[in-house]
Parts: C-alpha cells; structure tokens; sequence
C-alpha cells in the first residue's frame, strides 16, 4: 500500500512540474514575428495602390527600409500574443496537463 501511494505522490509531484513549466513557457511567450510579416505585408497592399504594378509594401520596404521597419514594429503591437496559434496549443496543452 505504500508503494502505491508513493508512486501516486511522485506522478502527482511531476504532474505539478508540469504544469509550472508550461505555465512558464505561456508567461514567457514572445510572438514569432517571422510568422507576421507577410501578414503585414498584405495590410500595406489592401490598404494602398499598386504603382506601376508594384506592391505598396514591396515599395515601402525597398525605397524606405525604416518605415517599412517602424510600421512593422507598431503592427506587430497592435497583435494580441492570445490570438497566436502558437500561444493557443500552449494554452491547449497546459489545459490538458490540469485535467489529468
């Protein structure tokens, strides 16, 4: 009987680890901005012409690369780190550690 509670005590103990390290993980996620990019992108080419059938973003980017870089920069401040799909399957995961 002691060695079953043992046992019981040591799964729940790493069940605890668990979790702790997945809600670090979640308390320390940083958004990917490699995964936005083209995201914003395709806002610059939504929201102006193409000149001479160029895209708006491609010319930002290659006539003023610190425009291009700030509005990046204050687009990716405007995302919600929870509507990340990456954020979402830790979210997921940790979720599913708390119901076992």
């Amino acid at each position: 009987m002691e060695n079953i509670t043992t046992s019981l005590n040591i799964e729940i103990e790493n069940k605890k680890i668990e979790i702790e390290e997945k809600q670090s993980e979640i308390d320390n996620f940083e958004l990917n901005t490699d995964n936005y990019e083209q995201q914003y992108d395709d806002m610059l080419d939504e929201l102006y012409p193409e000149l001479f059938n160029i895209l708006p973003s491609r010319i930002l980017y290659q006539c003023d690369p610190i425009a291009y870089r700030c509005g990046f920069t204050d687009y990716i401040y405007t995302l919600e780190v929870s509507d990340d799909e990456e954020y979402k399957q830790l979210e997921e995961e940790l979720e599913q550690l708390e119901e076992e």
